[in-house]
């Protein structure tokens, strides 16, 4: 009995195998070329997927080292600006006058900038200064007030009582 089943067993094999169907060379070539350029297409919609992403990281990229570079030229300027504003408190420049001679100073970095508040405070220091205004009509005048008596007031002054 194990023979017959071994019969039938090698029976059924060639059964599967005639019932198979057997392609011919141009059906099997052309699956070959559609799986080829089903591959060659994903290939370079996943090369054009990347080129978009690069380019799109790129961009931003760009913009941000602008956006890197605005703030770095802002704080130059700002740290330039206090610089000058140190300089010119240390020079002894009065606290009023100290934002009228950061706007005359020159220099890109702190020597140049005290030399040039130096020449400022020098140029500074040259100008005459003034006298109070003083208003004659206030006292110190002849004119009498509206209740005085002129008679009475020239008699104090020749008398010289106040």
């Amino acid at each position: 009995m194990s023979e017959e089943t071994t019969t039938d067993t090698v029976a059924g094999d060639t059964q599967e195998v005639s019932k198979q169907e057997t392609f011919s060379l141009d059906y099997v070539q052309g699956l070959r070329q559609e799986a080829a350029k089903y591959r060659t297409e994903k290939n370079e919609a996943v090369a054009a997927a990347k080129a978009e992403l690069a380019a799109g990281y790129d961009r931003s990229l760009a913009a941000k080292d602008s956006e890197f570079e605005a703030l770095r030229s802002d704080m130059s300027s700002r740290e330039l600006e206090l610089v000058k504003l140190r300089s010119a408190l240390q020079a002894g420049i009065p606290s009023e006058d100290v934002f009228d001679v950061v706007a005359l100073v020159q220099g890109n970095d702190e020597e140049s900038i005290s030399e040039s508040v130096s020449r400022v405070k020098s140029l500074i220091g040259k100008a005459p200064e003034r006298d109070r205004p003083v208003d004659p009509s206030q006292g110190s005048g002849n004119t009498l007030p509206l209740n005085g008596d002129p008679l009475l007031e020239s008699l104090k002054k020749i008398v010289g009582v106040r």
